[in-house]
């Protein structure tokens, strides 16, 4: 049900990203020359097919957020365990020093023969199966080698975790290629839709579009200037305050900001790069990425919304929006259009939370 929501919001908000591409010279980098051949289609299918497009692209975006999100813990993880790890092989290799110091005095007193295995062969385990007894060395040796043994295997585990983390890395790095490469490829589909279209198409969409912004503009809070430019945001004036008052307050301020997939900022923003970046002003952290935010605000009613509030789209979500009062909602769309305002009945949303 979301996912068709989002697609009747879009068809109201299909941006003419090509509109001055005619029709015999549409050639797209990346996709097939035959496009050109395919049958003419109607203004209406080429909104639909576009709006699909930017539905399947969004969703891949955030997963393309929440890939990144998780690389970056990972590498954190990464740095601690390599840390940890050089930590313990100093610790393990001082040790040794020690007992082999311990048993090369042995030897040369006279004392425990077996000792030298643990100077020829640097394992200690091997060193105490082959003692016959702790009558056989001093309690102080015993415990130097005790310890050895303890932090041969405190290393092979750091090791490991070391290993399965660069692995879980390199593995996200990939993802992250792949999800990013989908995304390009779902883009430039859609600008050969929108490439096909003829003079007349291109027209009438671009009408379209500037009646439907006169809409937008016709039904935004009474908060928000309606003679803003679109490029120099707008001023927040409403009642609300503290950290939610804020997160709003950024919001306006980056209306107009074009969306770019996997942005946050200061520049152009993606839905969810958007929400971390408000809320961050306001002092509270978010990842990047709608479904981990959803998770972590407190759930409220959509009947009991406040400005500030996260709207969310799907569950898990794939899309998210700023409240803002007024039935309002400050978002980053999809690519080819501004952050915005829009009213949330346009799209109603699946859940709401609360930072």
């Amino acid at each position: 049900m979301a996912s068709t929501h989002l697609s009747r919001l879009r068809r109201l908000r299909l941006p003419v990203l090509f509109a001055s591409v005619a029709l015999a010279a549409a050639v797209v980098p990346g996709v097939s020359g035959s496009a050109a051949a395919s049958p003419a289609l109607t203004l209406h299918q080429a909104q639909a097919k576009v709006a699909a497009l930017n539905a399947q692209a969004e969703k891949i975006t955030e997963s393309f957020d929440a890939a990144r999100v998780t690389l970056g813990t990972v590498q954190k993880q990464e740095k601690a365990s390599a840390a940890s790890l050089a930590h313990d092989q100093r610790v393990l290799a001082a040790l040794q020093r020690r007992v082999g110091a311990s048993a090369a005095a042995a030897y040369r007193s006279g004392g425990l023969s077996a000792t030298t295995s643990l100077v020829s062969t640097g394992n200690a385990q091997t060193f105490l199966d082959q003692t016959s007894g702790l009558d056989e060395v001093a309690q102080y040796q015993a415990n130097q080698v005790a310890q050895a043994t303890a932090e041969q295997r405190q290393v092979a585990a750091a090791t490991a975790l070391h290993n399965a983390q660069v692995k879980h890395a390199q593995a996200l790095v990939s993802t992250i290629g792949s999800k990013n490469k989908q995304v390009q490829s779902l883009l430039a589909q859609a600008k050969s839709v929108l490439a096909r279209l003829t003079a007349a198409q291109q027209a009438r969409l671009a009408a379209e579009q500037a009646a439907q912004h006169r809409r937008a503009v016709a039904e935004r809070s009474t908060y928000h200037p309606p003679s803003a430019p679109k490029s120099t945001g707008g001023t927040y004036n409403g009642p609300a305050s503290g950290q939610a008052g804020e997160a709003v307050k950024f919001a306006y301020a980056q209306l107009g900001k074009p969306y770019v997939y996997g942005a946050s900022g200061p520049s152009s923003y993606d839905c969810s790069g958007l929400t971390m970046r408000a809320w961050g002003a306001a002092g509270v952290g978010l990842p990047h990425n709608a479904a981990m935010q959803q998770s972590e605000v407190h759930s409220v009613s959509i009947s009991d919304l406040e400005p500030g509030d996260l709207v969310f789209f799907g569950d898990p979500a794939f899309h998210v929006a700023i409240y803002i009062g007024g039935g309002n909602i400050i978002q980053a769309p999809h690519t080819g259009a501004d952050v915005e305002i829009t009213p949330l009945s346009y799209m109603p949303p699946t859940s709401a939370g609360r930072p």
